[in-house]
């Protein structure tokens, strides 16, 4: 890394997701109707990666989370490193013990032989009991509107010079919101429990889906034949519009200024059905692909997803996944190594979906349709996320504990490196600094500022 007297980090030494050096670094996949995962590849691994563990590695038997005293402390936990590893905790990961389950507020890089106080945010509001000096054992990660708000919050604080400090009443809110949505609360109002059952019922229902021989529900032969129509109708127009344009480049080479006006005018009209008949087709097509008889998303799970083994083949050599919802960025995760990608991603992916189910059933109750270019949107906008996070302005803040931490300044991308001993980047978190439209609740007044 290179840092200017100012303590700005203007450049990252390394070509980690180099948009304009590593062919097919980018490889989005449809999870659900308007939900993609994009994978992001690496050019080479970090090679100072290797002395670094993940906590949850099963290999760190010696590396421990516990209470911070007989007592506890909600907003801190304690960590001892007894291993021969430096150990990276990460932002969002949910740990499961102790008084009550918690989630990780920031990246942490832990030195070999060395302890650390683990700031952190309770996501188990009615539990205060248990054996303090139990361990805490990693446990996933927060769902993505719960991660990304609270995220939020932590840069916030860290700017002001507060430390990794969130909003603890807003996390219990959008759990509370969550696991009412998707009817599968706990008497302790744990996330950890709604994001178990959330697991279990799309288990059921890939199964059940696999018995059944197909990923999808019939469609309903009324849209399917209306779609039928209208790409006939489309087709016709484009080939009318062709033999206007075909016209037009004729007269313009004799000069007919009557003429030209008159096929200039057709052929603005014919772009314009054109234009009609393509908002049509889309309309349909996500009936027909999207919902089973009545094509409205009545009874049942409002949406169908799409087959998850394509998106666990897809994130095999992947060192990253940035998430997007109808084409809007959510939040992404980046590392220097795919292996320690590889750890994490189940997790992530569980912890996407689950907020995909939440938005999913807002959108449908809300009639929203799903864009169909979605993906094509995704893996557009990648490109420009990966490059304005790695091309920005890293101002360097105190570490909470061994390795270097850095903040982007950057109008709409809320972004944190964590560098290792030598300097070396070992994890990049991204997201937006505005919560998107799409999470929203109508109560919700943080400011609005455009995402890119």
């Amino acid at each position: 890394m290179t840092q200017s007297q100012a303590g700005v980090i203007n450049s990252l030494n390394f070509d980690l997701l180099n948009p304009d050096k590593n062919n097919g670094a980018y490889q989005p996949v449809s999870l659900a109707k308007g939900f993609d995962f994009v994978f992001v590849r690496p050019g080479t691994p970090n090679p100072a990666a290797s002395t670094v563990r993940l906590f949850g590695d099963n290999a760190l038997d010696a590396f421990t989370v516990e209470e911070i005293s007989e007592g506890g402390s909600v907003p801190f936990l304690q960590a001892k490193n007894a291993t021969v590893f430096d150990v990276l905790l990460l932002a969002g990961q949910l740990v499961k013990g102790g008084k009550q389950n918690r989630g990780i507020n920031a990246d942490m890089l832990v030195a070999a032989g060395q302890s650390a106080r683990i700031p952190v945010t309770c996501v188990e509001q009615g539990r205060w009991s248990g054996t303090p000096r139990s361990r805490f054992g990693h446990a996933g990660f927060e769902p993505i509107d719960v991660r990304s708000s609270k995220m939020r919050d932590v840069h916030a604080s860290r700017r002001s010079g507060r430390g990794a400090v969130a909003d603890q009443g807003a996390v219990w809110s959008k759990i509370h919101e969550m696991s009412a949505a998707l009817n599968c609360a706990s008497p302790s109002s744990d996330l950890l429990h709604s994001m178990e059952a959330t697991r279990q019922r799309a288990h059921r229902a890939e199964t059940d889906v696999a018995e059944a021989g197909q990923h999808a529900r019939t469609p309903d032969p009324r849209f399917a034949e209306q779609l039928r129509f209208v790409d006939e109708r489309l087709q016709s127009m484009q080939r009318e519009a062709r033999m206007v344009m075909d016209r037009l480049h004729a007269q313009l080479e004799h000069g007919d200024a009557g003429e030209i006006s008159m096929l200039r005018r057709n052929l603005d009209h014919v772009l314009r059905e054109i234009s009609l008949i393509q908002q049509q087709r889309d309309r349909l097509r996500v009936q027909v692909e999207t919902f089973g008889e009545g094509g409205d998303g009545s009874g049942g799970t409002p949406l169908e997803r799409v087959d998850i083994a394509s998106a666990d083949q897809a994130a095999q050599g992947a060192s990253g996944m940035l998430v997007f919802f109808n084409g809007e960025f959510l939040a992404g995760d980046i590392f220097a190594d795919p292996q320690w990608f590889s750890k994490v991603y189940g997790d992530l992916r569980d912890s996407a979906l689950m907020s995909w189910d939440f938005v999913a059933r807002r959108s449908a109750r809300a009639k929203r349709e799903m864009d169909p270019e979605s993906s094509a949107k995704a893996a557009s906008t990648a490109r420009s996320v990966v490059r304005d996070a790695l091309g920005g302005d890293w101002v360097e803040r105190p570490t909470i504990a061994h390795g270097r931490s850095m903040l982007l300044e950057h109008p709409y991308l809320e972004s944190a490196v964590l560098g290792g001993r030598e300097g070396s980047p070992l994890h990049l978190l991204v997201g937006t600094k505005q919560q998107p439209e799409i999470l929203r609740t109508n109560n919700d007044e943080r400011p609005r500022r455009p995402v890119y």
